[in-house]
């Protein structure tokens, strides 16, 4: 059975937990893009917005900082959403004994019932 069908889409999930999946991984992809393409616009304004002299120090610095904490904040995202998610792969847990990570397999016992 192949992945892909000849038309180019791919087939429906089996699941509630693979479709659940299969958004997550679209948002994660387009967050990543998303980031992407502001981090080249931030770049591009930065090399051909006609700064003065005196300002190239000032809007260095916050075009440096404001990209850093957008890359951090949109990565924080794309790893909750592939990590974190309902029906995610791995379930993190912190209580007052201790934290918990947990993985799960692509046969999990719930879901081998199709």
């Amino acid at each position: 059975m192949s992945l892909i069908s000849p038309a180019g889409t791919l087939p429906p999930p089996r699941t509630f937990a693979e479709g659940q999946r299969l958004v997550y991984g679209l948002l994660a992809a387009a967050a990543g893009m998303f980031c992407a393409a502001c981090a080249v616009a931030m770049i591009a304004l930065l090399m051909w917005g006609g700064w003065s002299p005196a300002e190239e120090h000032s809007i260095v610095v916050i075009f440096g900082w404001s990209l850093g904490g957008f890359i951090a904040a949109m990565s924080a995202v794309i790893v909750g959403l592939l990590a974190g998610g309902p029906v995610g792969r791995f379930k993190i847990a912190a209580t007052r004994t201790g934290a918990t990570i947990e993985a799960s397999s692509e046969a999990a016992p719930e879901e081998t019932n199709a």
